[in-house]
């Protein structure tokens, strides 16, 4: 067997105005109104990066 391999999370940058910026740290946080979430740390720019959806 080999190394395993994590995902790449992505999602949009509001600072960059760009798709697909990788989220460095990404931590599974639950919204109020109990949809799963993804919060973190734009690659790139260095700024809070957030998007909507489960980590896999």
């Amino acid at each position: 067997m080999g190394p395993r391999q994590l995902a790449v999370v992505t999602g949009y940058c509001v600072y960059e105005k760009k798709k697909n910026r990788e989220i460095k740290n990404p931590k599974q946080i639950k919204l109020k109104n109990g949809r799963p979430a993804i919060k973190g740390i734009c690659a790139s720019c260095g700024k809070a990066i957030f998007r909507i959806g489960k980590l896999k």
